[in-house]
C-alpha cells in the first residue's frame, strides 16, 4: 500500500528510498530489512537500538532507511493485539526521545489493524503515528481541499489508517535529514481544530493527499491489498 499508492512519495520501490530528493542533498539508498522474532518488549527495544546503531554507522548511500519487522509483537487483528503493539511502540518511541534520538531519527509505526483512534493520546500528536483523526478535516481545509473536507464521510477519512497497515508490526526508522529535505525543517504549523483549539501539526500536504487518495480507493480494495500482503508474508514471498 505504501509503495503502490505512493503513500510515501519518496519511496518508489521496496528496495530504494530517498528518491526524488537529490536536488535537496539526499542520496537515494537501499532499504534495510531487519527482523526480530522477540515477543518480549525489552528484546524488541534491544533490536530497535541495534538497528539505530547500524544506521548511525553507515552513510545513507549504503542504508537509506531501515524497516524493522517485529511479527511477534501484537500479532493478529484483535483489540488485544493492537493494544500490545501500541504499548510496545510507545515504549520504543519514548526510549528514543529520552536520549534525544528524535533529533536524528523519525519513526513510522505499522500494524495490520492500525487504528489511530486507539493510539494514546487519541486527540493529540503521538511520535511515530498518524495525526489524530480529528486533525484531518482541518488539515484538508488548510491544504486548500475545502470540498473534500466537507464531503468526505468519517468512514472515508477512517481509511487513512490503511497507510499504516501492514502484515505485522513494523517500525520504519527514518533519518531526520531526509525528513527535513522532504517536508522542510520548519513544516510545523498552527492548526485550528473544529472545536476551536490550536494544535501544532506537520505533513499537511502529505496527509491531505493520502486521505483523499485512500478514500477514493475504498475500504474493500484497500483491505484486499492488505490481505494479499499478509498472504505473501505468511508464504515467505
Amino acid at each position: 500500500i505504501v509503495v503502490g499508492l505512493e503513500a510515501c512519495p519518496y519511496t518508489k520501490s521496496p528496495e530504494l528510498s530517498g528518491t526524488g530528493l537529490e536536488a535537496r542533498g539526499v542520496t537515494p539508498g537501499p532499504v534495510a530489512y531487519r527482523y526480530s522474532k522477540a515477543s518480549d518488549a525489552c528484546a524488541a527495544v534491544a533490536s530497535f537500538w541495534t538497528s539505530v546503531c547500524e544506521l548511525l554507522s553507515v552513510p545513507e548511500s549504503e542504508i537509506s532507511t531501515t524497516l524493522l519487522s517485529l511479527p511477534a509483537i501484537g500479532p493478529g487483528n484483535s483489540p488485544e493485539a493492537h493494544s500490545r503493539f501500541a504499548s510496545v511502540v510507545e515504549l520504543i518511541s519514548r526510549n528514543l526521545c529520552l536520549f534525544r534520538g528524535d533529533g536524528v531519527f523519525g519513526l513510522v509505526h505499522f500494524h495490520p489493524a492500525y487504528d489511530r483512534h486507539e493510539i494514546h493520546p487519541a486527540d493529540k500528536p503521538a511520535f511515530g503515528h498518524l495525526p489524530p483523526m480529528s486533525f484531518l478535516r482541518p488539515m484538508l481545509r488548510l491544504n486548500g481541499n475545502v470540498g473534500e473536507a466537507e464531503s468526505l464521510t468519517d468512514d472515508e477519512l477512517f481509511l487513512s489508517n490503511y497507510q499504516r497497515r501492514s502484515p505485522h508490526t513494523m517500525i520504519n526508522i527514518l533519518r531526520v535529514s531526509q525528513l527535513n529535505a522532504a517536508v522542510g525543517a520548519k513544516s510545523i504549523v498552527n492548526l485550528e481544530l473544529d472545536d476551536g483549539r490550536m494544535e501544532k501539526a506537520s505533513g499537511i500536504t502529505l496527509y491531505s493527499r493520502n486521505a483523499i487518495r485512500l478514500a477514493g480507493q475504498g475500504g474493500g480494495k484497500l483491505q484486499a491489498a492488505l490481505d494479499k500482503e499478509i498472504d505473501m508474508s505468511l508464504k515467505g514471498e
